[in-house]
């Protein structure tokens, strides 16, 4: 006979989406610009380009202190050391990807970095979703209620921004055909101490 049932949620994984209040449309109309410097969808892979693409940034101090403000709170909520309490200060990277059609972003993890994130300027209903693979979803075994459960798809609006632990895979879906251009800056943060 049972007696009791308790129901324990077990690791979960917290994810933020904050609402930023910055100037999209000029980041959007300065990164299309710049576009035109890059070889591929992204400046990630030339850190020249990069560099360049973040010197003229427009709204540059709000959008980086917006980020490491959602990355305190993010922080504090899931119970974990602040920067200036681990380490003494906050390392940040980012740089921007414009989506056209047929650009997709495999399957992959931020590594070597504590939290991952991206800010969207620039995105509409037409644009790619953005997918997370739960932790788990390697190890079903013979459990199939939970293949539907093992992604969740997040489709961007403008002006959004998403915050998850660099460990979480993620991928971004194939761009279809749009007269908008899907534009993602995605970032790394870490605790400074790792990037001296």
């Amino acid at each position: 006979m049972i007696v009791d049932t308790k129901p324990i949620q077990l690791f979960p994984v917290e994810m933020h989406r904050i609402v930023l209040d910055i100037d999209h449309d000029a980041i959007t109309e300065y990164t299309l610009k710049h576009r035109d410097k890059w070889k591929g969808y992204t400046t990630y892979h030339d850190a020249d380009i990069n560099l360049d693409w973040k010197e003229g940034l427009p709204d540059r101090d709000n959008l980086e202190q917006s980020i490491i403000n959602a990355a305190k709170e993010y922080l504090k909520r899931t119970k974990r050391p602040q920067f200036t309490d681990y380490g003494g200060g906050t390392f940040l990277a980012y740089w921007a990807s414009v989506y056209d059609q047929h650009h997709q972003h495999g399957a992959h993890i931020h590594a070597n970095s504590l939290i991952a994130g991206t800010y969207y300027p620039n995105s509409s209903a037409e644009s790619s979703s953005i997918m997370f693979e739960a932790p788990w979803s390697s190890h079903l075994m013979h459990d199939p209620s939970i293949i539907d459960k093992s992604t969740f798809s997040y489709h961007p609006n403008s002006g959004d921004m998403l915050l998850w632990p660099a460990w979480l895979t993620h991928r971004v879906e194939p761009q279809k055909e749009s007269s908008t251009r899907r534009i993602a800056i995605s970032f790394n943060l870490d605790y400074k101490k790792y990037h001296d």
